[in-house]
């Protein structure tokens, strides 16, 4: 039983990961910090979770557990990995701190890089393009819904080497966002549908483009800081009324001649065997995927424009956050992939 504790357990990520751990029969839950809510139980935040333990402080979680998962803001887990690495722990990171190299993260995110020596030591953890890599990780970078859904739409086609350009226009519900995000109060939202941090601004833009880049290089088999050909990708994300759930459709402009079974066969191909993408025959839809740890793709081909466009629909939570963290944990422990990790939606 390996012992495992979360850092910033009263975010909508860190619930996510109560949820999943709790029930995980290979591990056992040691602790949970939160700042906010230090000393109080923790139905105090999350009255859905049966479980009147307190919050602890994050040092006590640190002291405890083999694991570590830093469901923390941007900035704060470079501060703290370093010291768990030196004390034997494991740590997969939610945040970005990890996933870019730190100059690329500091241009972007706007925060000076305080561990920047441990960026290459990161294995990227998207299960579906490093899985054996994860099997030896001490520490992994949690990929977010947007990247994973963008990436794991557009993969086949930039492994296939036929990937020119991308425009990707991205849904997300509200929890995206974080519990305290600005803008997200129920005034706000409620009835409304606009676009954010638009004109090449968001700062998932790098982290796709390296993703789809690694893949145009090597293929497949690809490795977390290898060499890339560079992509270029329009994103625009939009904030939707609703709780959870994401929606990215991708529109690319590809090399050579496609027909729509060609383009099924590729994408059937590629995925073959994964546990937690599923090919569709028809179009994807939030609710489809709403609780679950799984990608729902439709790749679709525009005969008119020759243009291929993807869609892809995650849980932002769960495959988009908590759920796949759980996924690289049970490949680091060498457990099936798929431990306490629901494949099917919930129909709330």
């Amino acid at each position: 039983m390996v012992r495992v504790g979360i850092l910033g357990a009263s975010g909508y990520g860190g619930a996510e990961l109560l949820r999943l751990l709790k029930r995980h029969p290979g591990v056992e839950l040691v602790g949970f910090s939160s700042r906010k809510h230090e000393g109080r139980p923790l139905s105090s935040a999350w009255p859905q979770l049966w479980d009147e333990r307190p919050f602890v402080a994050q040092e006590e979680v640190l002291e405890r557990a083999d694991v570590l998962f830093l469901a923390l803001p941007n900035g704060l887990a470079m501060g703290i990995t370093p010291e768990a690495l030196r004390a034997g722990k494991r740590v997969i990171d939610l945040s970005g701190d990890y996933r870019l190299p730190p100059e690329v993260y500091e241009a972007w995110y706007g925060i000076r890089h305080q561990s920047p020596e441990l960026f290459r030591e990161a294995v990227y953890g998207l299960p579906e393009l490093h899985r054996e890599e994860l099997r030896e990780a001490r520490l992994v970078a949690n990929p977010g819904c947007y990247v994973t859904a963008a990436t794991l739409a557009l993969a086949p086609l930039a492994a296939e080497g036929v990937l020119r350009r991308a425009f990707v226009v991205g849904l997300s519900g509200v929890s995206g966002a974080g519990r305290e995000g600005e803008g997200t109060f129920f005034a706000e939202v409620n009835e409304n549908l606009k676009p954010y941090k638009v004109g090449g601004t968001h700062r998932h833009i790098p982290e796709m483009e390296a993703n789809l880049g690694r893949l145009l290089a090597q293929g497949r088999r690809v490795r977390t800081h290898g060499p890339r050909r560079e992509v270029r990708l329009s994103f625009t994300p939009h904030l939707v009324p609703m709780t959870r759930g994401i929606l990215v459709t991708a529109e690319a402009e590809v090399e050579g001649t496609w027909s729509q079974e060609a383009l099924d066969a590729l994408y059937r191909d590629f995925y073959l065997g994964e546990p937690f993408v599923r090919v569709l025959g028809g179009l994807p839809e939030t609710k489809g995927t709403y609780g679950a740890n799984r990608v729902d793709l439709k790749p679709l081909y525009e005969e008119r424009t020759g243009r291929v466009l993807v869609f892809a629909a995650l849980d932002n939570l769960v495959k988009g956050m908590a759920g796949q963290a759980v996924q690289n944990l049970n490949l680091m422990l060498g457990l099936p992939e798929d431990t306490a990790l629901p494949k099917e939606g919930v129909w709330p």
